[in-house]
């Protein structure tokens, strides 16, 4: 990506994949801060809100994920110079048509895979918040990144914090091949969720309600309940082995309940570099935009002086024992982290809806693991089968404990 300017004369062209979400909503206020053009938007069935951006942003394209929802889209935008695609493949079409020197990828969950894929083939920049894409396939997405000579910059708060401060020691890459050797430990910061402290027993009992109403940050269902079950902050684990070339026993994961240092990084010389800020978005999709530079941030910053204390505590991974699984599924590789997502999406799906316990969802998740084998994948289609495979174990288990 070129240079970042703000320049009304030559904008910056950007995509916004997963435009109606949290993310994605969040991203477009930045794009529009600094005067980016946008040039494509996708969203996954929410018609309203996606033709309402397409008005005010004007974009080239804008995608939906079927046919009927694209439908429902053009008659809302009749008379506008949009094109609208529609299907399962639309968002990959658009991503190779629409010319976007910035991708900012909010799409949820593996369906974020294939457009991923496609983006790192466009020799683009990805800002990227799908960690789900990262965690099954990143081999795959890094290898088109080398080829297209595209980048990916983390958008997640804490991925973007390591980014930033091993870019502080000139240990950073954009390709998934920092210089690892620098690196003595990465500390992956976590707020804990709403049930810190609290045992297995005190667990049982939560509710859906309960396990909504995060402290800190405001997402959707599926993150704030990974984000209680602290499974949101495995995935994490994964993640930065993916993204900065570590091993896992250098990664430690630390409570932090004030959420003011989103990351750290201690070197081999035993310093230690944090990035600190307020608990928004924002400033790290404004990052992944303005990387190597920074762009003026008109809000106030931090006031150290209101901080009074910063606080950090190991896990609890008896209580949540979601987060510590996690090293054994990086152990195994191949198919068995694509397993790992599916069946968690079916566990909390089914919390979500009543169907079994908050403690049921790690029961459910370690018991489709136990079945998931070793397999070994050759191609991106083996990691849809062993998503699938998994999402059918995780039902036949789930089903059992209703």
């Amino acid at each position: 990506m070129r240079p970042f300017e703000i320049n009304p004369q030559d904008p910056l062209k950007a995509a916004v994949l997963g435009s109606t979400g949290s993310v994605g909503t969040q991203a477009l206020d930045v794009m529009e801060q600094l005067g980016c053009r946008i040039v494509l938007l996708s969203a996954s069935g929410n018609v309203k809100i996606l033709a309402e951006q397409a008005r005010k942003y004007r974009p080239q394209i804008c995608t939906m994920d079927s046919e009927n929802a694209a439908e429902q889209l053009r008659l809302a935008l009749a008379g506008e110079n949009i094109r609208v695609y529609g299907g399962p493949d639309a968002v990959c079409r658009a991503v190779e048509e629409c010319g976007a020197e910035l991708i900012i990828h909010s799409i949820a969950g593996l369906a974020g895979l294939p457009a991923a894929l496609a983006a790192a083939s466009t020799g683009a920049r990805i800002g990227m918040a799908n960690k789900e894409a990262i965690i099954a396939a990143g081999d795959k997405i890094f290898d088109a990144l080398r080829r297209s000579g595209g980048e990916m910059i983390p958008v997640d708060s804490e991925h973007s914090a390591i980014f930033q401060c091993l870019c502080a020691a000139g240990a950073a890459s954009s390709r998934g091949d920092g210089n690892s050797a620098l690196v003595k430990r990465i500390l992956l910061t976590a707020s804990g969720g709403p049930f810190f402290g609290w045992d297995r027993e005190r667990l049982a009992h939560v509710t859906p309600s309960d396990a909504l109403a995060h402290p800190t940050w405001k997402m959707g269902k599926k993150i704030t309940v990974d984000s209680a079950t602290l499974m949101n902050k495995g995935f994490e684990v994964i993640e930065a082995v993916r993204l900065f070339g570590v091993p896992v026993e250098k990664i430690e994961v630390l409570v932090h309940r004030q959420s003011i240092i989103h990351s750290m990084v201690e070197y081999i010389d035993n310093s230690v570099i944090a990035q600190l800020a307020a608990p928004d978005m924002r400033g790290c999709i404004r990052y992944a935009v303005t990387h190597p530079t920074r762009a003026l941030c008109g809000e106030a910053g931090l006031d150290f002086a209101k901080l009074h204390s910063l606080t950090f505590e190991k896990p609890d991974t008896e209580a949540f024992p979601l987060l510590a699984c996690v090293r054994d599924v990086i152990r195994r590789g191949g198919i068995v982290p694509a397993a790992l997502i599916a069946a968690d999406e079916e566990a909390v799906a089914a919390f979500i809806d009543g169907k079994i316990s908050f403690t049921g969802i790690a029961d459910a998740v370690a018991q489709t693991l136990a079945e998931t084998p070793d397999d070994v994948p050759g191609g991106i289609a083996d990691y849809y089968e062993a998503e699938a495979a998994a999402r059918e174990r995780a039902r036949r288990i789930l089903a059992g404990m209703a």
